[in-house]
């Protein structure tokens, strides 16, 4: 093959889409999830120092974030473990929405 097959080839596979390009995107997407994991337990802390009370809404947005990265994983490399992931954080962020749902129904008794 020539050179321009070759690029044309890695152009098709990858959708036109730059390899290092793609290596960014990733990433940018796991450090964003840490940063957000880390606002949420700052958020919780100063929540439950400060109005000793624990807040729910940012837990419901990290784990529903988690769940969806972790699916995707599992569709693109269909590991089992991911998969598993997949549901603890689905679950996590079910019951974290409960949570939520009760104490807004709480406070508007």
């Amino acid at each position: 093959m020539k050179k321009d097959e070759i690029l044309n080839a890695s152009r098709k596979e990858h959708q036109n889409k730059d390899l290092a390009e793609m290596e960014v995107l990733y990433f940018a997407g796991s450090h964003a999830s840490r940063v957000g994991a880390f606002v949420c337990c700052l958020l919780s802390l100063l929540s439950s120092m400060l109005a000793h009370t624990k807040i729910y809404s940012p837990w419901v947005i990290c784990f529903s974030i988690f769940a969806t990265q972790w699916l995707v994983r599992f569709i693109k490399m269909k590991r089992k473990s991911d998969l598993l992931l997949t549901i603890m954080f689905f679950i996590l962020s079910v019951l974290e929405f409960v949570g939520f749902v009760r104490r807004i129904l709480e406070v508007s008794v």
